[in-house]
């Protein structure tokens, strides 16, 4: 992919090992803070173009779609288009610190490749069970943008699954992982980089509790701070970014996949 070959040639090195002296806190919130502000300037911006696009479209008489629940009227493929939008961001903080971020990789390898298709397996599994437990408790736990992503795969279907499958993962993993998680890494404090981008991960998906309460929407987080753990630890353990985003993939093929089916 893209990162992951920075420094190939140098010998492998854990992320997660810490120096003499970890880095000032207030350096990195601040560096961290406003990667997250551009980063929501590129996803907004892109996603209020990309939306401009589409109503000029249909303002024109061009049939973009039924409308998708949600997203105000606008159509379907909304969804999936503004998702180029969080790919655009990833790619865009990669380039502005892959110079200052440098990695190590650790080999790629077939256990490692077993690895990270057993983790996202388990991981999606695991989130099967959890929403079905939830439920049995009468409590519906599923991210709020389920239904707007179904609707956009009944309207685009091989457009939502390239952008859900492909897109979303390249972009998020090269935000979380790549750029927020590598820099706490770097200066000696991995943990805290893992606990921050598993939660900035987690709001992301959900960032507002919206009309289920305050309680559903914290058990809502819990299943994306959990992936977003798991795929932290798979970059700090080889330093190779290419083992979350793959993860990633399988995980969203795989949800894609059961929200296809559930759908017939």
């Amino acid at each position: 992919m893209v990162a992951a070959s920075d420094h190939a040639g140098q010998p492998s090195a854990p992320l997660d090992e810490p120096r003499a002296t970890p880095g000032s806190l207030w350096r990195l919130s601040g560096a961290t803070l406003l990667d997250a502000v551009l980063a929501v300037v590129v996803v907004f911006g892109g996603s209020v173009v990309i939306g401009l696009i589409l109503g000029g479209l249909r303002t024109a008489g061009v049939d973009v779609g039924p409308p998708g629940p949600g997203i105000r009227g606008m159509p379907a493929i909304l969804i999936p288009l503004a998702m180029l939008a969080t790919l655009g961001a990833g790619v865009a903080l990669w380039l502005l610190h892959r110079r200052r971020l440098p990695s190590a990789p650790r080999p790629w390898t077939g256990r490692l490749l077993a690895t990270v298709v057993l983790a996202a397996l388990a991981l999606q599994a695991l989130a099967f069970g959890y929403y079905h437990l939830a439920a049995h408790f009468g409590l519906r736990v599923t991210g709020s943008n389920i239904d707007p992503v179904l609707s956009a795969l009944n309207a685009a279907p091989l457009l939502t699954a390239l952008m859900v499958v492909i897109a979303a993962p390249v972009g998020e993993e090269l935000l979380f992982r790549r750029v927020c998680l590598h820099r706490f890494a770097q200066a000696g404090r991995p943990l805290l980089g893992l606990v921050l981008s598993s939660t900035l991960f987690a709001l992301l998906h959900q960032p507002l509790p919206g009309e289920r309460g305050l309680l559903v929407w914290l058990l809502m987080l819990v299943p994306y701070a959990v992936i977003g753990a798991v795929l932290g630890q798979l970059y700090l353990r080889t330093g190779r970014i290419e083992a979350p985003i793959l993860g990633h993939v399988i995980i969203n093929a795989l949800a894609i996949a059961m929200l296809a089916l559930g759908s017939r």
